[in-house]
């Protein structure tokens, strides 16, 4: 018979069970283990070195290692834990305390030679294998064969952990939600050269994202310097004195930032390339560079004492139009996009993203009848302007189409001398005989192109009209006039922000305000069919 209930739960940790008597002396006592594969459940990987620097007396894949640790609050065993993807390793029986780290490494004499662990972390291994350098899938399983964690790395989440000793590091070791591990946003760089295995060295930089490139001028008035703009988007100062500026993924440390610079809460950091980056009477210039009208890359990295640190922020920018700058600007996912804009604020806030003259204002990506041939995108003419739909190439003596372009094979260069008059629409269709006999009350006097080869993908990708700029040798490059990183609202299921409806449910994409910024969800939304209207 049972009588009676008793207060708390057994732990499936395993623990021990006294009985007493009435008077509190200790009659029994029994002690059970839990179910190793019930604790191994907090076992994280919580650092990866890939693809370690080269080394005097191994090759370099033999600095590898991989950090794990216990993220549970009590001891937690090992026995039957093993690596099953990436590479190949059984964990001994040996038990891991809470909140401690062990280190798996691919070769111990090479790691011993480079790296330093607190006392009590052990170096587990030879593992079997080796990590890619270009990135992979890993793979930890427990006691039961059951996966703990598993998930896929990228060697282009962060230029300076691919061969120049800096490691993968988790930012959120305890995130109850494995799936992140997939994600470059729930990992960093190591805050030093060589990582941090075994250890923490999270408050040694800034958090990624405190310091962020918000702006720059890369197509300067003739006699006008570029520039560019940092922003420190926290309340707190921060010291970025000893920082790099460079425009080359092969050497950051082009221009390093004056020693004691502090950017103040939520303040600008602006600096010129006639008096700085591109002049090499600054001492702190290390190698002038000039920021390309043709767009590039522009990289800015931690450092100290003259040495990379592990904090890094980068946009890359396109081809520009003279004295536009680009900028950060915020949607309303809380994403952002550097893009034209339309006031150039250097050392202020950032104005609000060039918006026209020429955007694009419906498509119809998946029609109801499933026809692909039926599809179509339409443009409209937001100025007070005519607008002519080419550029004259001063250098070659000729005019040059505009172009539609999308990420899944069209491309249309718009025929010599069209032109588009304030507010009217223009058409560009998959096929012209399919759109007539579909869409029979399209406007009349509304011109319309065949763009021909290609069809816009029903899952949703990039549509962009672009004018020609410079051409160099045998590369024209083109200037973003309007994008559209449309989506088709099941990407992911439940947290895409797109409607769904324009999915092959009869409904078009429509932008609501067309002279406003148009990569950005909450100016679409799903409407009738209504080209050229």
């Amino acid at each position: 018979m049972v009588q009676g209930n008793y207060k708390g739960h057994l732990s499936s940790w395993g623990e021990t069970i006294n009985l007493l008597d009435s008077n509190g002396r200790l009659v029994n006592s029994v002690t059970y283990q839990g179910d190793p594969s019930d604790q191994q459940k907090y076992l994280r990987i919580t650092e990866l070195m890939y693809n370690p620097a080269e080394g005097d007396v191994f090759d370099s894949q033999e600095y590898e290692y991989i950090e794990l640790k216990n993220i549970g609050t009590a001891p937690l065993p090992l026995t039957g834990v093993k690596f099953t993807d990436g590479i190949s390793f059984n964990l001994p029986g040996i038990t891991l305390a809470a909140g401690g780290y062990i280190v798996v490494v691919k070769n111990q004499a090479a790691f011993t030679s480079r790296y330093i662990v607190p006392a009590d972390v052990q170096v587990l291994g030879p593992y079997d294998g080796q990590l890619s350098n270009s990135g992979e899938n890993i793979k930890l399983e427990d006691s039961t064969n059951s996966t703990i964690l598993e998930f896929d790395y990228e060697d282009g989440w962060y230029d300076i952990t691919d061969g120049m000793d800096f490691s993968l590091t988790t930012i959120d070791p305890a995130s109850a939600e494995p799936n992140q591990w997939d994600s470059k946003s729930s990992w960093r760089p190591s805050a030093n050269p060589g990582g941090s295995p075994g250890w923490d060295d999270t408050e040694q930089i800034p958090v990624l994202g405190e310091v962020v490139i918000n702006e720059l001028l890369a197509h300067s008035h003739a006699g006008d310097p570029d520039w560019i703009e940092l922003y420190n988007t926290t309340d707190a100062a921060i010291n970025i004195g000893g920082w790099f500026l460079s425009d080359s993924s092969v050497d950051f440390m082009k221009y390093e930032i004056a020693a004691g610079t502090t950017i103040e809460p939520y303040g600008y950091f602006v600096i010129y390339e006639d008096l700085n980056f591109g002049n090499p009477g600054d001492p702190d210039c290390h190698v002038p560079f000039a920021l390309s009208e043709n767009g590039e890359t522009l990289y800015l990295h931690s450092g100290q004492d003259g040495v990379l640190t592990g904090y890094s922020d980068q946009e890359n920018f396109d081809a520009s139009e003279t004295g536009v700058a680009f900028g950060r600007y915020q949607k309303s996912t809380g994403t952002y996009n550097f893009v034209a804009m339309s006031e150039n604020t250097p050392g202020g806030d950032n104005a609000y993203p060039k918006v026209g003259p020429i955007v694009i204002s419906e498509i119809m990506y998946n029609p109801v009848s499933g026809n692909q041939d039926e599809e179509y995108i339409e443009l409209v003419n937001i100025s007070d302007s005519v607008v002519h739909l080419s550029e004259y190439d001063n250098l070659q003596f000729v005019d040059v189409p505009w172009r539609l372009t999308d990420s899944n094979g069209i491309t249309f260069d718009f025929p010599l001398g069209t032109a588009l008059s304030p507010g009217r629409y223009l058409l560009i269709v998959k096929d012209i005989a399919a759109f007539d006999a579909a869409y029979p009350a399209a406007a009349s006097d509304v011109r319309i192109f065949e763009w021909g080869t290609g069809r816009l993908n029903n899952a949703g990708e990039i549509i962009q009209i672009s004018k020609p700029g410079d051409q160099v040798e045998e590369t024209r490059y083109y200037i973003r006039v309007d994008r559209v990183n449309y989506s088709d609202g099941s990407h992911p299921a439940g947290e895409d922000p797109w409607p769904a409806e324009p999915d092959g449910q009869g409904k078009s994409l429509m932008r609501i305000v067309p002279a406003d910024y148009g990569n950005d969800p909450e100016n679409w939304i799903a409407a009738n069919p209504s080209p050229g209207q």
